[in-house]
């Protein structure tokens, strides 16, 4: 690995990914001196980020160089790492995506990465991936390819069967989120303070071991017991899962139920808040405009960098760039680690079943821990799932190889197959119905369908 690595970042301008690359600069000092190439269709957005870039470099003993551009291919030439995060309409077509398939009876939970609204979720975002990556494989055939956009196990099955790229990784937040937002409060213990192994497929893993830091000491035994005495809807769904099945799901019912045909049944038919999605991100936005144009707010943070106990309870709500152990790009801490070769342990990486995972499918992404230093990254071995839980991710992982299909052939057939698939679907009249409304609706994002 080169000395100073360059890193291209394609998406980079969003209000959610961007903070957190702004955040792991400051975070992971290994990567320090790196090039570092913004790249976003929104230039006013790319100049905000370089600039808090360009501050944020004060703080570090070896300053990273920042390059922005609203064209890829301007700076993906010598890249030794390309993260992907981009995404096709993001809220405009998530609202569609959940309320037309609910419309003609479709009983799904968030229509993101699962049921009908997933599907077409990821036959908008396949092909525009596929551009990227063919840029990729003609300008750095040999970078590492990291992508953190949904539906991620379908991109990334998308771009090791249809495009020449170098390795491919897909990182995703959601076992954290589930150790750090919800097992950390009702086992009483921080998640920093333990070590949680979980496998399956992206969005639908399951909690296979438990273990306390140092100690060693195996928490699975106490995790069950205050889950089976937890009352109310909280992650209802998932602790009937484990009352059933014997295993936790690892992302929590919100991702997990978008397979579950009775995920309705605990969580609802209700989606998201879209609007209060948007106006948070509205929010968000302005903060960042602020550090970066105002100097008197940049003064507040970095007054209180580090110590959020400062801050004022509006820069509280998105403390964006306090140092923090978890919810960082998962980017950064492999690049660092590859960089300097400093061993480390990742909770949640997907990468081709080379035999990670004996009883699912060879040659399909499934998500396991892995461990990565200077000579690579590599995924634990899990022999095989319990049976029934291996069932739930083959399900998804036959839906999932149709549907890349249908994304690269425009075939509305495979489609339909797909769709039929879905543990969701109950009526195949509605279903064609259903589908035939989609595929009007994204005519823009679906040209290999005309």
């Amino acid at each position: 690995m080169k000395d100073r690595p360059k890193i291209t970042i394609i998406g980079a301008a969003s209000t959610t990914f961007g903070p957190k690359v702004l955040r792991d600069i400051l975070n992971h000092p290994q990567v320090g001196g790196c090039r570092l190439c913004f790249v976003d269709i929104n230039e006013a957005r790319l100049a905000i980020y370089s600039e808090l870039a360009r501050k944020l470099n004060l703080y570090l003993e070896a300053p990273v160089d920042i390059e922005a551009t609203t064209d890829r291919r301007a700076v993906l030439a010598g890249s030794d790492f390309v993260i992907i995060t981009v995404d096709t309409g993001h809220y405009h077509t998530w609202q569609q995506d959940f309320t037309v398939p609910v419309k003609y009876g479709s009983r799904q939970i968030l229509g993101e990465l699962g049921g009908p609204g997933g599907m077409f979720h990821s036959l908008r975002q396949i092909p525009l991936h596929l551009e990227i990556a063919r840029d990729i494989a003609e300008l750095c055939p040999q970078a590492m390819v990291m992508v953190t956009s949904n539906p991620l196990n379908r991109i990334c099955l998308a771009l090791e069967r249809h495009a020449n790229l170098g390795p491919i990784l897909g990182l995703c937040h959601g076992v954290e989120m589930a150790l750090y937002l919800f097992l950390n409060r009702v086992m009483g213990i921080p998640g920093d303070e333990m070590e949680v192994t979980a496998a399956g497929v992206n969005h639908l893993t399951w909690i296979l071991d438990l273990r306390r830091k140092g100690s060693g000491e195996d928490l699975l035994p106490l995790m069950k017991e205050r889950l089976s005495r937890m009352d109310g809807d909280e992650q209802a769904l998932s602790r009937k899962l484990l009352e059933v099945y014997g295993y936790f799901p690892g992302t929590l019912d919100s991702h997990a139920g978008e397979y579950i045909s009775y995920a309705w049944e605990f969580y609802g038919i209700k989606g998201i808040d879209f609007s209060g999605h948007l106006a948070q991100e509205a929010k968000r936005w302005q903060y960042l405009k602020d550090l970066a144009n105002n100097d008197a707010e940049w003064d507040k943070f970095e007054g209180a960098y580090g110590d959020q106990s400062e801050l004022s309870a509006e820069l509280r709500l998105d403390p964006f760039f306090a140092p923090r152990s978890w919810a960082d790009t998962l980017a950064f801490p492999i690049i660092a680690s590859l960089t300097v070769n400093e061993f480390r342990r990742l909770p949640a990486v997907n990468m081709i079943n080379t035999g990670q995972i004996n009883n699912l499918p060879r040659g399909i992404f499934v998500e396991t821990p892995a461990v990565v230093d200077g000579g690579g990254i590599y995924p634990l071995s899990m022999g095989d799932l319990p049976p029934p839980l291996a069932a739930f991710n083959r399900r998804d992982i036959d839906q999932t190889e149709l549907i890349v299909e249908a994304a690269v052939q425009g075939d509305r057939n495979l489609v339909l197959q797909a769709a039929l698939l879905d543990p969701v679907a109950e009526s195949i009249r509605q279903t064609e119905a259903m589908i035939d409304e989609m595929l009007r609706l994204n005519a823009e994002y679906l040209p290999q369908f005309a």
